[in-house]
């Protein structure tokens, strides 16, 4: 039930439930509950951004599946932890606690959480600019998520290496990638990373100086990203939109563009917001 509520987005409810489930572990000694409970709280802190209560119960977790020997959990938690430590921007450590997790999955032969594991890696030493040694991460997971048919991890992995490529500016590689990526999530339904998807080809193509098939792409994405009630997304496409509106000097239409762009990233207190703002304004005195 905590799940359910948690997926809702019903967050105090999911916390309420799972305190009640570790009462109750606690008190009949249940110990390997207890852990997968506390790890699933952790999470639940760390989606609210209370990330050091997130860490402290993910480390009474791992004591717990230390001291049991539940070595598939300690994967999952020490995996868990190396996110949020890399979203922290403390990269070493991120690394320590992600090759501690791969080399638990490697000795249990738990493919899928290796692939997570090194699809994470990738991500991180792609951030840190070793990109030959993020491009053998990815394709490390892309090997294991074609071989087991985990078809939505492997077009995320796809979508990555194709932006590795489009930042090295090898444009067709990351072309080719984006569109391998794209057809996966056509084919499952995963209307979000569609959109994604569809947002970074029209960048691709704006960057190459292909307006028309750039404005496509980014109107697609626009449609997914309105019905599914992204503003985030629906905002990074518009003040995109609103770019190529000035580049042709389409001043009336750039500002259709980016006002409500600028306030969906206020809204969302973005850091992005300023630069939108210079853009309208750019384009305000240009009209």
């Amino acid at each position: 039930l905590g799940m359910i509520y948690a997926n809702k987005g019903d967050v105090d409810q999911a916390i309420a439930l799972y305190n009640q489930c570790l009462s109750i572990e606690e008190r009949i000694g249940n110990v390997q509950g207890k852990a997968a409970t506390l790890h699933q709280l952790a999470g639940i802190y760390a989606n609210k951004g209370e990330v050091d209560q997130a860490i402290a119960l993910y480390n009474q977790s791992l004591s717990i599946t230390e001291s049991i020997g539940d070595v598939q959990t300690k994967a999952a938690t020490l995996h868990q932890l190396g996110m949020i430590y890399a979203n922290k921007g403390e990269v070493d450590e991120a690394i320590a606690l992600y090759n501690q997790s791969l080399s638990i999955e490697e000795r249990i032969g738990n493919v899928q959480g290796k692939a997570a594991t090194l699809h994470q890696l990738a991500r991180i030493y792609a951030n840190k600019g070793d990109v030959d040694q993020a491009i053998a991460l990815y394709n490390q997971s892309l090997s294991i998520k074609e071989r087991i048919g985990n078809v939505q991890g492997k077009a995320a992995t796809l979508h990555q290496l194709a932006g590795i490529y489009a930042d090295k500016g090898d444009v067709d590689q990351a072309i080719a990638l984006y569109n391998q990526s794209l057809s996966i999530e056509e084919r499952i339904g995963n209307v979000q990373g569609k959109a994604a998807t569809l947002h970074q080809l029209g960048m691709i193509y704006a960057n190459k100086g292909e307006v028309d098939e750039a404005i496509a792409l980014f109107n697609q994405s626009l449609s997914i990203n309105e019905r599914i009630g992204n503003v985030q997304g629906k905002a990074m496409t518009l003040w995109w939109l609103g770019g190529l509106a000035e580049q042709q000097g389409e001043y009336t239409k750039a500002i259709s563009y980016l006002q409500p762009a600028l306030e969906i990233l206020q809204r969302l207190k973005s850091p992005h917001a300023e630069g939108v703002r210079a853009s309208l304004d750019r384009v305000m005195r240009n009209s």
